[in-house]
């Protein structure tokens, strides 16, 4: 009589035994498996992996859109945020004044919310006074042919103009460039003067743009030059008091950046690490804010999001806790 192999493994008691053990012994590894992916929050394990906070920067900085222009007709192009960037015929010359012909390549980003000030780490303080300045957008912009970074040619100027992105027109517009100085004296400066004491750029406004006229780049080394429209005026209807940001944790072992983000408005500071602490002696009295501290340590994020209303020589204590690149942006991203 032929016995089918089926009815051959329910007969051996030994075989179902080891199937059985088999079969729990899969089910406990799948689930831990799946247990594995989410902590006890149901938040996804950190796999991120930076070696420094200016790694993490570096990563997760706006990406630079690179544009080809003839430099003989020019031309213009608008990227994806709405900013139109206009170039006029024969606009480059080489750094030392010789005409050019051909293909010129602009890079170029802009910079329009508080979260992506942070993650491009450019925020909005005035250089040398650190005080906070109100922005309508910032942007980023080379010019090279080939490996060689290009001038604006005399008497040309390229016109950046940005979109108001659904706020009011506000009138105390100017113009900024961002200068680099060693480590720690960055920020923003009116641009150069004119041989009749006026600054060479400008800034415009219509109903619908600010209009951004760049008459001369200002190239922080081997780079592109960063321009901002800004309110300079904002923050100065508000008395100044000192706040100070108290590091619970050692700044040293996270390497610990400061950020002050502002509702409401526009603006993102840096705040610069004294000791321990993290004093901003320019902090407007009686606005809301938000202080957002970053670290890295062992390859891992760590962060703190403490909300703020500031008062009359306020100290503030945070601490921060691990925690990984996407909700640290979407924390991030709620105080645009």
């Amino acid at each position: 009589m032929l016995v089918s192999k089926d009815n051959q493994l329910n007969n051996n008691p030994m075989k179902k035994s080891i199937i059985i053990i088999l079969t729990l012994l899969l089910i406990v590894t799948v689930f831990s498996c799946k247990k594995d992916k989410t902590d006890d929050n149901n938040n996804p394990p950190n796999t991120d992996n930076y070696s420094s906070v200016d790694n993490f920067f570096a990563v997760n900085a706006s990406p630079i859109q690179n544009y080809s222009i003839n430099c003989v007709t020019g031309g213009s192009f608008t990227t994806s945020n709405g900013t139109i960037v206009s170039i006029p015929t024969n606009a480059f010359v080489m750094q030392n004044g010789s005409p050019i012909t051909g293909t010129v390549t602009i890079s170029f980003k802009d910079i329009y919310k508080k979260s992506d000030m942070l993650l491009n780490n450019m925020p909005t303080n005035q250089k040398w006074n650190g005080k906070p300045l109100k922005s309508a957008g910032m942007f980023y912009i080379e010019a090279t042919l080939g490996t060689q970074l290009l001038e604006i040619a005399p008497g040309k100027k390229l016109t950046i103009t940005q979109p108001l992105n659904g706020l009011p027109v506000d009138t105390d517009m100017q113009p900024f460039i961002f200068e680099i100085l060693g480590d720690t004296i960055n920020g923003w400066v009116a641009p150069p003067n004119d041989s009749l004491g006026n600054p060479i750029d400008s800034v415009f406004w219509t109903a619908n743009n600010y209009v951004f006229s760049m008459y001369q780049f200002s190239h922080n080394g081997d780079t592109g030059t960063w321009g901002n429209t800004d309110n300079s005026n904002y923050f100065s209807a508000y008395p100044n008091t000192t706040l100070i940001l108290h590091a619970l944790d050692d700044p040293d072992d996270y390497a610990t950046y400061m950020f002050l983000i502002f509702h409401g408005t526009n603006s993102m500071v840096h705040v610069y690490r004294y000791m321990s602490d993290f004093p901003d002696p320019y902090a407007p009295l009686g606005l809301e804010c938000t202080a957002v501290a970053i670290g890295v340590k062992g390859g891992k994020l760590y962060s703190s999001f403490t909300p703020i209303t500031i008062t009359n020589y306020l100290t503030v204590d945070f601490s921060l806790t691990e925690t990984t690149t996407d909700a640290f942006i979407t924390q991030l991203n709620a105080l645009n």
